[in-house]
């Protein structure tokens, strides 16, 4: 089947006029006027990477709101400011959670989920393969299984097939989400003889999708603090199968070279970093967190 043409057009046309908002989003704003301190800007998680990556080979500072996992922890020379007064919380642990009835209905493709363990490095090294081979996701994942045949075989260790298995997985589209599911994709139609579905949306309607039933699984809970509102509104019409993740973290990453250590450091160094902290996409917890270690930092 021939691309859609008009369709391909269209999405360029779009991702130029974003990538153009974000530009200007990125060099016109600083801090506000006269206020010596700094302010947290909205842009994109590609544009905020690619801020952090053109800093760094300038040897100039920038502060970006980051995340472990994700590729940019492989891919880019950071390191994650002290957050003394936790703002951004303790370390997360990342669930696996299915809708009502879904063990009774799937018990092998449970106790498959129930095996699926990595940790924080075994999923920046799958997204930052996906990332290297142009978002073409199940390339990375075939190749990133072939790397870690220790971890499959726990994954699936004791699994029995479960033929004729129809799983819908959501996720909010995030990189790490994407390379993450279609890695399982590729394990329970190859391994179990399920036929899986892949869907990305908005976090809302992800978190009452399990709960209504129209979606099966969401392997990409953060828990307790980043997806805390939105879990307490559907814990009781769920099942956690617990931690597939521990130790994810969140908060405001520098270039190593940079002169600060702590978050409250960023006081003295205003100037140095133009006044401003590069978040990611508008209405994302992490952001609310950065514009809070502001003020209890005292930065604005």
């Amino acid at each position: 089947m021939k691309p859609d043409r008009r369709k391909i057009t269209d999405l360029t046309i779009l991702a130029a006029a974003l990538a153009a908002l974000v530009y200007f989003n990125l060099k016109s704003a600083g801090a506000p006027a006269d206020s010596g301190g700094f302010r947290v800007i909205t842009s994109t998680t590609p544009a905020m990477i690619e801020e952090m990556a053109y800093a760094i080979r300038n040897k100039r500072c920038a502060a970006i709101t980051a995340w472990s996992p994700h590729w940019m922890n492989a891919k880019l020379p950071i390191k994650y400011l002290k957050d003394p007064e936790k703002v951004f919380g303790e370390a997360e642990n990342v669930h696996t959670i299915v809708r009502r009835g879904f063990e009774a209905d799937y018990p092998e493709v449970a106790k498959f989920l129930r095996q699926f363990k990595w940790k924080p490095a075994d999923l920046d090294s799958l997204s930052l393969m996906s990332y290297e081979c142009g978002g073409d996701f199940d390339k990375a994942a075939r190749e990133w299984l072939k790397r870690n045949p220790e971890l499959q075989a726990a994954f699936l260790k004791g699994v029995r097939p479960q033929p004729g298995a129809k799983l819908r997985m959501v996720d909010i589209g995030f990189y790490n989400e994407i390379a993450t599911n279609r890695m399982l994709k590729i394990l329970l139609e190859e391994h179990l003889g399920c036929e899986v579905t892949n869907v990305s949306t908005t976090i809302p309607i992800a978190f009452e999708a399990l709960a209504n039933g129209t979606q099966d699984v969401m392997v990409t809970v953060w828990l307790p603090n980043y997806h805390k509102n939105e879990f307490a509104k559907i814990r009781d019409r769920v099942t956690d199968l617990g931690v597939n993740l521990p130790g994810a973290t969140m908060g405001i990453a520098v270039p190593e070279y940079a002169p600060v250590e702590s978050i409250a450091d960023l006081k003295d160094h205003r100037d140095e970093f133009g006044g401003k902290i590069i978040g990611n996409e508008p209405g994302q917890g992490i952001l609310l967190l950065a514009e809070k270690a502001l003020e209890v930092y005292g930065l604005k």
